[in-house]
């Protein structure tokens, strides 16, 4: 389908970046309101699960959104046009995130047994909140040389089943971090933050004892149990389905609701990119891999061990980490300039403490444990 006639053609959208961000902010309140106060709407979600309706309008009027900001990607998708671009600057970039990531992991273990006091660390959840604005965090130590060269070895070193490609992790949940499976390993840690501990003598740390996550827990049972006697859980023997946010949830509401025909169109190439890739599970790895090999700068050889597909991945992932470990020394100058001159790589320090004002969870977090605190007879204050 021809998007030049498309309501919300790029050339249609702002100009100014802040601009188009506010558009789609309201647009994506318009796409909620218009769910909200549907009739086609609410006969659908008739057949589900009352608590699950409001998450999934939210997620849904998010992922129309997401579709016209990114219809020329779905589009080129479905007819199999997708143009890949390497940033080898932007991984180097990256891969100093991890290093800081890991340092502030560090620092978490430490400020939970009480070890390391931290000016701008309330609570537990503080550490999710940084996680986001790594490279601004003012009170992580800077990167040395050392971690850098560390870096540098991680990414060299070959194994076709580690994957420094980490991002999506959610680098500070310590829960899910430290969690041990039936052999007492911490499976969810990332290798690198592994490879880390085995070189710089840390994973002693893993060791010390939570007593700063174990009062937060204390505290916020204060405010969950009088919320579950007020409303007690409902015995339901054939409770409604659950309506989810993505999947075939999404598919088949949007062929009941969407009367757009471009946004209907966009569903369908949605959903025939989700089916591929759940068809052909190795298919965009490949795609991505042959993309590496394409434009590599030198001879490129495979591993005679391996399979076909394989040899081909494990031979990108070794050129890719190589270009990447050669750009560290660029992003590690252009870091360490930042540092020297005080300037903002993501938003300044006003920015991120308003920021930090309005995130939902860490004022959440920080009243009911104040609250729970009060309750038992405890100042109003962190100091736990």
């Amino acid at each position: 389908m021809n998007f030049d006639h498309f309501k919300y053609n790029k050339a249609s959208l702002p100009s100014d970046a802040d601009e188009r961000q506010k558009l789609f902010k309201q647009l994506e309140q318009e796409f909620y309101e218009e769910l909200k106060n549907s009739e086609t709407a609410k006969e659908y979600f008739a057949n589900y699960r009352l608590d699950s309706i409001e998450n999934f309008i939210k997620t849904y009027a998010s992922r129309k959104v997401h579709l016209l900001q990114c219809y020329e990607f779905y589009s080129n998708e479905y007819h199999e046009k997708e143009i890949t671009e390497l940033d080898y600057q932007k991984q180097a970039e990256e891969m100093l995130q991890m290093i800081l990531q890991k340092k502030l992991f560090n620092m978490q273990l430490r400020w939970r047994a009480g070890q390391l006091v931290i000016d701008g660390i309330d609570i537990a959840y503080d550490f999710e909140f940084w996680t986001k604005h790594i490279l601004d965090c003012p009170f992580i130590p800077t990167i040395t040389n050392h971690e850098l060269e560390l870096m540098k070895e991680y990414l060299l070193r070959f194994n076709e089943e580690d994957d420094v490609d980490e991002l999506y992790i959610s680098w500070q949940d310590y829960d899910s971090l430290t969690k041990k499976d039936e052999h007492g390993d911490m499976e969810n840690m990332p290798d690198w933050y592994d490879f880390y501990d085995s070189r710089m003598g840390t994973r002693m740390l893993l060791l010390l004892p939570n007593h700063k996550g174990t009062m937060e827990d204390f505290y916020l049972d204060f405010w969950r149990k009088p919320a579950e006697t007020v409303n007690p859980p409902v015995n339901n023997p054939e409770p409604a389905p659950y309506l989810y946010g993505w999947g075939t949830d999404i598919f088949d509401f949007a062929k009941h609701f969407e009367k757009d025909k471009y946004f209907s169109a966009l569903f369908k190439y949605y959903k025939y990119y989700e089916e591929k890739d759940h068809r052909r599970p190795n298919f965009e790895d490949l795609k991505e891999t042959i993309q590496y090999l394409l434009i590599a700068d030198r001879p490129i050889y495979l591993k005679s061990h391996l399979t076909w597909d394989k040899a081909l991945m494990a031979a990108a992932k070794e050129y890719r980490n190589t270009k990447i470990a050669e750009a560290l020394d660029f992003a590690f100058d252009e870091y360490q300039m930042m540092k020297e001159l005080g300037f903002s790589k993501d938003k300044s320090p006003e920015e991120i403490t308003k920021e930090y004002a309005n995130d939902h969870l860490v004022q959440l977090f920080r009243e009911k444990i104040l609250q729970g605190r009060v309750q038992n007879g405890e100042p109003k204050d962190f100091n736990y």
